[in-house]
């Protein structure tokens, strides 16, 4: 992988930024700095987000509205080969593009919320780890698209939900009818961060959290 990597960047008359920079002086373990100058490159695409309280929402078109917060830079091709499995099939597609969105602190290391295209719309938002120089999905956080008489939207809420001052994870789903927009089926998943930085499902019963004072995006599918 590294070396496909550095053969695109120097195919294509592009020098990768080699300093590490901030990166190994960020507070984690001195085994989670970046594994190469490629690695520690594709981590400067990423705005830094300290984040407490944060609705992740996608929008259903190509169309984003000027003030959608979710818009991010378009990540340069050549990182594409960082991607495996169906998001690089999808990456390969000369229209399909990625987008940086934020870097968030993880119990271990990283998070990274990336905006690509996916089966559930153009601007789904994907929660990523980097591992290695390999970038692994961790949660579909976002996505708003509509498929014959059915929309179908989920939201995500990245927020401490338990006390442990840990950074967890609300998915709220809906789907509505495509004509009225009536509510047909919703349902919430609460997803709270381990020590190791994983995220591990939570059954209702086991954890009490006011899931009504986490409203989810008004959006208003078009035809």
């Amino acid at each position: 992988m590294i070396f496909s990597v550095c053969l695109t960047f120097s195919a294509l008359g592009q020098k990768p930024d080699t300093s590490y920079g901030e990166y190994d002086v960020r507070p984690y373990p001195a085994t989670n700095v970046p594994v190469s100058p490629e690695a520690a490159s594709f981590i400067a695409l990423f705005e830094e987000s300290n984040v407490g309280n944060l609705r992740v929402y996608a929008h259903y078109d190509e169309g984003l509205p000027y003030n959608y917060p979710f818009k991010g830079e378009k990540i340069p091709e050549p990182y594409y080969e960082m991607f495996a499995g169906t998001h690089r099939d999808l990456l390969e597609d000369d229209k399909a593009s990625a987008y940086s969105i934020y870097s968030i602190k993880g119990n271990r290391a990283e998070h990274y919320l990336i905006r690509t295209p996916s089966g559930k719309g153009p601007n789904t938002i994907v929660l990523f780890d980097l591992k290695g120089e390999v970038m692994e999905p961790v949660q579909v956080l976002a996505y708003a698209y509509c498929k014959g008489d059915f929309c179908y939207q989920q939201d995500s809420f990245i927020t401490d939900l338990d006390g442990d001052t840990d950074l967890d994870i609300l998915t709220k789903f809906r789907r509505i009818e495509a004509d009225d927009e009536e509510t047909l089926v919703k349902n919430d998943i609460v997803y709270l961060q381990e020590d190791d930085g994983s995220f591990e499902m939570v059954l209702d019963n086991e954890l009490r959290i006011d899931k009504d004072a986490y409203n989810m995006k008004a959006i208003e599918f078009e035809e």
